[in-house]
């Protein structure tokens, strides 16, 4: 995995903890920090500066037999969580779950099944909060 300036095209840093392809990065609402998901079925957060490690998430971490899905990953507003996406393979039927996950210590939060056989999960995204103006009375 490499980090680039896009203002001049130089590369600013190579990080070799992957053992196998990277396939999404995703950075953080402020840019502090930036996750990693790759063929390795580990998600890392990085450190936005240094690139240092700080947290490796692996897959069965949601659950049991669980791997990562390397195209799924989205930050949350305010940067606390991370949702990954994640499936288990029996050889016949791929089933799917999305991982919420605190950035902080890793650990689950809460696991979504989805719906459906053979669904891959390719992108997540939470959505922003909407202003208190905007929400209709009851």
């Amino acid at each position: 995995c490499r980090l680039w300036n896009v203002a001049n095209g130089t590369e600013l840093r190579i990080f070799w903890e992957a053992t196998d392809v990277i396939e999404c990065v995703v950075f953080s609402p402020g840019g502090h920090c930036f996750a990693t998901s790759g063929f390795d079925n580990i998600n890392r957060i990085r450190h936005g500066s240094s690139g240092s490690c700080l947290k490796e998430i692996w897959g069965d971490s949601v659950a049991e037999e669980y791997t990562f899905g390397t195209e799924s990953l989205a930050y949350s507003p305010d940067g606390t969580v991370i949702e990954c996406g994640c499936y288990r393979n029996n050889g016949t039927v791929s089933t799917d779950k999305i991982g919420i996950h605190d950035v902080s210590t890793g650990e689950c939060l809460r696991s979504i099944n989805v719906a459906g056989e053979s669904l891959e999960i390719i992108h997540l995204a939470f959505r922003p909060p909407l202003p208190r103006d905007s929400i209709p009375s009851s």
